[in-house]
């Protein structure tokens, strides 16, 4: 397949080392010394089948307005755009090309989302644990709470009836039984920790994920570009793990 790399540092090129593993193509690099934006001809793609997207989030939604112009497919693992769905369905809808998006490409991560969703049936008759969500990062990340966190945080939401809304800041005193809060750490250079707890006067339950290697992420991306080439609409990375096995099948 060939793929195009938006966004070439380190992520970039953990993408780019998976994807020829994998028997795959770099025919085409934007970064910010060849923005994306600056080439409006489609022929800038050299042919790319899937563009792979890891740069700003105040790029993001430009970047995939010209995806859909192009009708070329994207996966994007840029955040901070989720609040113009609408817009970017749309613009999907009548670009007829394949958008798949998510916060974290890590299949760990989205192993973990599933088992808590599996949990939530139950955990929601037991109201005597209490949940919560933490992250840790290194230095340079420009988001807290990170959007996995958040991400985890409304899996629980939807499936906590007693959980009515984020708090992601810190608590300077009593928190509310209704809110979920979310905290972060920023330190050193770890890659991405994040952990889902349930508390009762008895037990704590802790789920845990942990990333040792910028290529937990990079081969998640580079399995959705697969997926999705060649499908139209807007994807997440449930979508593809449905597809796979829907939660709770048996071969």
């Amino acid at each position: 397949m060939k793929l195009a790399l938006v966004g070439t540092g380190r992520m970039g090129q953990a993408v780019e080392a998976v994807a020829l593993e994998r028997g795959h193509e770099i025919v085409s690099r934007f970064d910010e010394a060849r923005p994306l934006l600056d080439s409006r001809d489609p022929e800038t793609l050299h042919g790319a089948e899937v563009c792979i997207d890891f740069t700003a989030p105040d790029l993001a939604l430009d970047h995939l307005h010209q995806y859909a112009f192009w009708g070329a497919d994207a996966v994007v693992g840029t955040t901070g755009w989720y609040d113009d769905l609408p817009k970017v369905e749309e613009w999907v809808e009548e670009g007829q090309n394949g958008v798949l998006y998510a916060p974290n490409f890590s299949l760990g991560v989205a192993l973990v989302v599933r088992a808590l969703q599996g949990m939530l049936p139950l955990l929601d008759e037991l109201d005597d644990y209490d949940a919560w969500v933490h992250e840790l990062h290194h230095t340079g990340k420009v988001d807290s709470p990170s959007g996995t966190a958040l991400h985890l945080a409304n899996t629980l939401l939807a499936g906590l009836s007693r959980k009515t809304r984020v708090e992601p800041e810190t608590q300077h005193g009593a928190i509310s039984p209704e809110a979920l809060h979310v905290s972060s750490t920023r330190a050193g250079h770890i890659f991405g920790e994040h952990t889902v707890g349930l508390d009762s006067a008895v037990d704590q339950i802790t789920v845990t994920h942990r990333a040792k290697d910028r290529r937990a992420f990079a081969s998640g991306a580079v399995r959705a570009a697969e997926w999705v080439r060649g499908k139209t609409g807007l994807f997440t990375l449930d979508d593809m793990l449905e597809d796979w096995g829907p939660v709770g099948s048996r071969q």
